[in-house]
C-alpha cells in the first residue's frame, strides 16, 4: 500500500479504533482492507436478494462488511437452558460505509447470549463503496476525519431494514421461547442514528421495551415517538460529544426520566468491544447491569 495514504489514515486512528498506541508510527500493515470469508451461523435474510457486490474485510483488527444489499439477521442463542427469555438487536456502526459487524456486531452478541439474552446482528443496507481496498480506505478516511464537523445524512433503507428486524422478532418471539414485550435494540454509532430515526419514524418502534445509544450524534433532539427506557453511553473525547454536548440526553429528560447515561473521559469514537484502556472498556458490564434491571 502507498505511504502517502497513511496521512489519511491516521487522521482516523483514534476514531475508527485503530489498535496500535497513540504516538507510535503506524505499521502500514494495518490500513489494509484484507478479504475475509463471510461469517457462518444461524442467518435470517430480510431481504431475499443475492449478495451482489458484497465484501467482508478485516480492516485494523475488526471486521467488516460493505456493499451490503441482502440485509439479514445473524442469531446469537444462549447456551442450552441458560435462556432468559428476553432479546436484544444490535445494530453496528460504520457510517453508513460498512457495517462493523465485529467488534459493534458479534462481540457484542456474544455478551448478551452469555449473559442469557437471544441477540440478533442486524447487517442492513448501506451506501455503496468502490470496490479496490485502498480507494475505500481513502474514502473511509476523509468520511471519519470529518467526524464531528457535520452531520451524517440519513440512510432510510437502513431504517427501513431495523424496522423490518423489529418486526420480524417480535411476530416470531413465541415460537423462538421469547417473549415479545421484552425486546430492545442497541445501535452504535450511525446504528445509534437509525435507532433515533426508528423511534421518530416507525410504527414498529412501540413493540420495544427499553433502547441503547452508544455513542450517537449528540446533536440530536429525539422528535416524537415513543420514549422506551433509555441507555446511553459515549467519550468524553468523542468528536460527536464535543460536537452536541448533552442536547440528545437532555431533549430525552425533558420527556423521560428513564435514561441512564454514563459519560466518560477516554475512549474516543468507536471503542465497541476493543480495549482502550479507559474505563470506556466496562461499558458492556455497566449495560448488561442495566439491562437485568429492565
Amino acid at each position: 500500500m502507498k505511504r502517502t495514504f497513511l496521512g489519511l489514515a491516521a487522521s482516523v486512528l483514534l476514531i475508527i479504533g485503530c489498535t496500535a498506541a497513540l504516538g507510535q508510527t503506524p505499521d502500514p500493515d494495518m490500513f489494509r482492507a484484507d478479504s475475509v470469508p463471510p461469517a457462518r451461523g444461524e442467518q435470517i435474510a430480510l431481504r431475499e436478494v443475492p449478495t451482489g457486490g458484497e465484501v467482508w474485510n478485516r480492516v485494523f483488527g475488526q471486521v467488516w462488511v460493505r456493499n451490503v444489499e441482502r440485509s439479514s439477521l445473524y442469531v446469537v442463542r444462549p447456551m442450552n437452558g441458560r435462556g432468559n427469555g428476553k432479546s436484544v438487536i444490535v445494530v453496528p456502526g460504520g457510517g453508513y460505509l460498512f457495517v462493523s459487524i465485529d467488534s459493534e456486531g458479534f462481540r457484542v452478541a456474544d455478551r448478551l447470549a452469555a449473559a442469557g439474552y437471544t441477540a440478533f446482528v442486524l447487517k442492513y443496507r448501506v451506501n455503496p463503496t468502490r470496490p479496490k481496498p485502498d480507494d475505500f480506505m481513502a474514502d473511509i478516511a476523509a468520511k471519519f476525519g470529518s467526524l464531528g464537523k457535520g452531520e451524517l445524512p440519513d440512510l432510510p433503507a437502513a431504517v427501513d431494514d431495523l424496522a423490518a428486524a423489529v418486526s420480524l422478532v417480535s411476530a416470531q418471539a413465541a415460537e423462538w421461547k421469547l417473549d415479545p414485550r421484552a425486546l430492545g435494540v442497541i445501535g452504535f454509532s450511525a446504528g445509534s442514528r437509525s435507532l433515533i430515526r426508528l423511534l421518530e419514524q416507525r410504527k414498529e418502534a412501540a413493540l420495544l421495551d427499553h433502547a441503547a445509544l452508544i455513542y450517537p450524534p449528540m446533536t440530536q433532539k429525539v422528535t416524537g415517538g415513543p420514549r422506551p427506557p433509555l441507555f446511553a453511553a459515549i467519550a468524553a473525547n468523542d468528536p460527536l460529544f464535543r460536537q452536541g454536548g448533552l442536547k440528545l440526553v437532555d431533549s430525552w429528560l425533558k420527556e423521560s426520566q428513564a435514561v441512564e447515561f454514563h459519560l466518560y473521559s477516554g475512549g474516543d469514537h468507536g471503542f465497541g468491544m476493543m480495549a482502550k484502556g479507559a474505563t470506556s472498556d466496562h461499558w458492556i458490564d455497566h449495560y448488561l447491569d442495566w439491562l437485568a434491571l429492565q
